[in-house]
């Protein structure tokens, strides 16, 4: 129940993000808005939500889980029914602002109070719903905003959008809750670590590095599409708005939610007697998905975008469900939401300066070139994945000693 709950606040969560770039022609036209403008915006989100997931992280393993959820999914609601009022560029940069760092609590809790409720034999599926769930919200967020628009007006989509969160807050209070302390230590009751002996249990690991890496440059790529595809398609196909949010998210998001479910299983069964088996796994369907980008090296008609950008996204995802799972094989529970909130600020950070490049090569060489750039950028991926791999067992062994040595140090002062 837990998990089906996670999945629709998920899914309202990014229905939310996603709504914003769905609208651009309107703002543009209402607010009179450069692409420079609705590059900053988004920016701005990111960086706001980037910032706030890390010291999210570290909340989320010193106090209730479910609560931060619940406060998280209120107040990022309210923050999405203000940006109907929003008179201009400063107020809309900052009723984001707001909405990110309201949002920033909520997936450093979820996925570890996920953790907490699933063991090694089901957490992959159970992590998997519930990002299957953020591209539902995508699809569903940027069509829907798209029709709301069209017959209602863009300000009328975001007093739809934080009504349904409000509304969605009041069933997560009566049903989501924390695992017991047993379940979420995993059958063993540990102190938690000091802010100070925490950073130095993840940035001591090699493979959290790797997988730091290997996430900035996959995100760089997922927020250029996720920003200006609905643009791309507007523009290049001369479609409506809801045509163009709908095409724009469902070719990606569709296979998305496809691959994050299949590649959730296959870590399943990979992970359960072979955790550091993963990152190969991962740098595989990583190397399969980067070729299938450069078809916009070309001039393609919508039919060989849409294909390719649903083969690639397809296997990317695939790769990609791993990441939480590595961290969580990698880390005890202790720490599982201070490594997801660093891991997510990373994401965001690197995807709010993607987002702003993307804008800047539109200006010079058009985004089709911005989007086959993405095709290196998951090579990176593939490459830091490829290494986590070799360096990750050496990381396992040496966890126990180098916690007790924290623990000592801490009885100690």
């Amino acid at each position: 129940m837990i998990v089906a709950v996670l999945f629709l606040v998920s899914a309202i969560a990014y229905a939310d993000r996603i709504a914003l770039s769905a609208l651009f022609p309107l703002l543009r036209q209402d607010l009179g808005l450069s692409d420079l403008q609705l590059g900053l915006i988004g920016s701005a989100f990111l960086w706001a939500y980037g910032i706030g997931c890390a010291l999210g992280g570290f909340l989320s393993d010193r106090a209730s889980r479910s609560r931060i959820v619940l406060v998280s999914l209120t107040l990022w609601s309210v923050a999405t029914l203000a940006v109907a009022w929003v008179q201009g560029f400063e107020q809309l940069v900052w009723a984001r602002i707001a909405f990110g760092a309201a949002q920033c609590l909520y997936i450093p809790a979820a996925l570890a109070l996920i953790a907490d409720h699933h063991g090694p034999a089901t957490r992959g599926k159970a992590i998997s719903s519930n990002l299957a769930g953020m591209s539902i919200g995508l699809i569903g967020g940027a069509t829907l905003a798209g029709l709301i628009a069209q017959s209602l007006g863009w300000r009328e989509v975001f007093t739809v959008f934080g009504l349904g969160g409000l509304v969605l807050a009041g069933l997560t209070a009566w049903i989501v809750r924390d695992a017991p302390p047993a379940a979420a230590a995993e059958g063993v009751k540990e102190p938690s670590l000091s802010l100070f002996a925490s950073f130095r249990l993840l940035f001591g690991t090699r493979t959290y590095y790797l997988i730091l890496l290997q996430g900035m440059s996959a995100s760089m790529g997922a927020w250029m599409f996720w920003n200006w595809l609905p643009l791309y398609y507007q523009e290049t196909f001369q479609m409506s708005l809801a045509g163009a949010g709908f095409s724009g998210t469902f070719m990606l998001q569709a296979t998305a939610m496809v691959g994050i479910v299949l590649g959730g299983v296959i870590s399943d069964r990979v992970g359960r007697s072979h955790a550091h088996r993963r990152p190969l796994v991962m740098a595989g369907f990583y190397c399969a998905a980067a070729p299938f980008l450069l078809v916009f090296l070309f001039e393609p008609g919508f039919l060989l975008v849409s294909v390719c950008l649903a083969a690639s996204s397809l296997l990317r995802t695939m790769g990609q469900a791993n990441e939480n799972l590595i961290l969580c094989d990698l880390l005890p529970a202790r720490v599982r939401s201070a490594a997801l909130g660093i891991f997510l600020f990373g994401n965001v950070s690197a995807g709010s300066v993607a987002i702003l490049v993307a804008a800047w090569i539109r200006g010079f060489a058009g985004l089709s070139t911005a989007f086959a750039c993405v095709a290196g950028l998951i090579g990176i991926s593939a490459l830091a994945a490829a290494v986590a791999y070799r360096v990750m067992p050496g990381d396992l062994a040496r966890l126990p000693a180098r916690l007790a040595r924290l623990e000592g140090s801490a009885a100690r002062t």
